[in-house]
């Protein structure tokens, strides 16, 4: 009998939905797809409409959909308004058009104006969370998790995921590897896999999200009051490394 993997609902008749684990939008295919009879069409209008729709308007992602050109799912190009005007994205990977708004646009159109600074904090991190905590339980789910995604010590990341309700902070690592940033402004593809989803247990007792996306790792604890530790990451050269709590 099918079953949601966030609200636990077993009516077959509300199972209509085609799920991305890792959402369109941050170029998820074929290949990321839920199976079927785990996820309700409520949820999917919750997230939907909502929770993703926020994330992937926040930072990190929509500085990466811009960057990438991954367009919306009415075919549109990507943007963002910010303090200095706005960003599109050219339809090219790496190339990205400036639209200054009033007050640096005569500096810019007379050349004075040759640098802007693009935002990267998140204005809205407990959506971006909430996201990452819903990849991940369908990334469990999605590897042969059927059975492991109903236990019950993962209830409280999808009560947070679905409805924002947690008993405590809940903390997330994001890393930025600033020379594959580099390589994707220059419209260049990296040599490794630019997409890459898994959940990793730590002594039995710890389980965490690992997801790549293109240039950005997050590392995200899919159980309850778990304090990150960073000496479970290999520490790499030419990264950014936050730990962002909500």
């Amino acid at each position: 009998m099918p079953k949601c993997i966030f609200c636990l609902a077993t009516n077959s008749t509300k199972f209509n939905t085609k799920e991305h684990i890792l959402p369109e939008s941050l170029g998820g295919g074929d290949w990321a797809i839920l199976p079927e009879g785990l996820y309700c069409d409520n949820c999917q209008n919750i997230f939907g409409s909502s929770i993703e729709q926020q994330a992937l308007a926040d930072h990190p992602f929509i500085n990466l959909r811009t960057l990438l050109g991954i367009p919306t799912k009415k075919n549109k190009a990507p943007w963002f308004d910010y303090m200095e005007g706005r960003l599109h994205s050219a339809g090219n990977p790496g190339r990205i058009i400036y639209e200054p708004n009033s007050r640096f646009k005569k500096a810019f159109e007379e050349g004075r104006k040759t640098i802007t600074i693009v935002p990267t904090t998140s204005k809205k991190p407990s959506m971006v969370l909430r996201t990452l905590l819903k990849i991940g339980l369908e990334t469990i789910a999605g590897d042969n998790g059927e059975n492991k995604v109903f236990d019950r010590r993962f209830d409280p990341a999808r009560q947070f995921a679905l409805t924002g309700i947690k008993s405590s902070n809940w903390s997330y690592l994001q890393i930025t590897h600033t020379d594959k940033l580099n390589i994707y402004i220059q419209g260049i593809a990296a040599d490794e896999e630019p997409f890459f989803m898994e959940v990793h247990d730590y002594d039995n007792e710890q389980e965490y999200l690992y997801l790549r996306v293109l240039y950005l790792d997050f590392f995200v604890p899919l159980i309850e009051d778990v304090v990150i530790d960073p000496e479970i990451i290999i520490v790499l050269p030419n990264k950014k490394m936050d730990i962002i709590t909500v």
